[in-house]
């Protein structure tokens, strides 16, 4: 993976990691009931589940590589296009404010954990977003494995970088996606709508 194409995926990657979603609202729950230091296990329980769903991207776009390069070229325009939906989707949608299951106030780290792992294990979107986005930055004619190496730590390191910026400003950030939440969502759906529009034009 060359300095370049890192770079553009961290950029993506930054816009991408912090718009708020179900993990960043966990992790300010967890903040204000629990402290900055405890909620550290929520983001961590967060970022375990998506390392685990980026490994089933990563083994799934190995195999299409293998197989067949037009296959994986196919499967980055139709990524493309998952970009472009949920793009429009997000732009549209008025998001939740709230989360409804919350843990008791004597949550141990590992119920943190636990409750951050399954909030972001459950959210099926995560391993469609990943498929849509890893192939838009990968050369298949190049090992794998390497470049996942070096994608699926940076993009959760800046997802967990998020989870705790938001968790550290809980009241503030609350107040701020209550008062404006066609606003953050129209603010990561153009972030989405952006990086699909320059990754067709690109020609990649």
């Amino acid at each position: 993976m060359t300095l370049e194409s890192w770079l553009a995926f961290v950029a993506a990657s930054l816009i991408l990691t912090m718009t708020p979603g179900p993990s960043i609202l966990l992790g300010m729950v967890h903040s204000v009931n629990f402290g900055i230091k405890k909620t550290v296990f929520t983001a961590l329980g967060d970022i375990s589940a998506n390392f685990l769903q980026m490994l089933l991207v990563a083994v799934g776009l190995g195999v299409i590589i293998a197989s067949s390069e037009m296959a994986f070229q196919v499967i980055k325009w139709f990524g493309v296009a998952t970009l472009l939906y949920m793009g429009i989707k997000m732009f549209l949608q008025t998001p939740k404010t709230t989360i409804s299951d919350q843990p008791d106030n004597n949550a141990s780290p590992k119920k943190l954990f636990l409750y951050g792992f399954f909030v972001a294990a459950g959210n099926p979107k995560a391993i469609v977003f990943f498929t849509a986005f890893f192939p838009q930055f990968i050369d298949p004619t190049q090992p794998l494995l390497a470049q996942m190496l070096i994608m699926c730590p940076t993009m959760a390191l800046l997802d967990f970088t998020w989870v705790m910026i938001y968790a550290a400003s809980a009241k503030k950030a609350t107040k701020a996606i209550s008062n404006n939440p066609k606003f953050i969502n129209r603010f990561g759906g153009s972030a989405l709508l952006g990086a699909s529009g320059y990754l067709a034009l690109s020609g990649k």
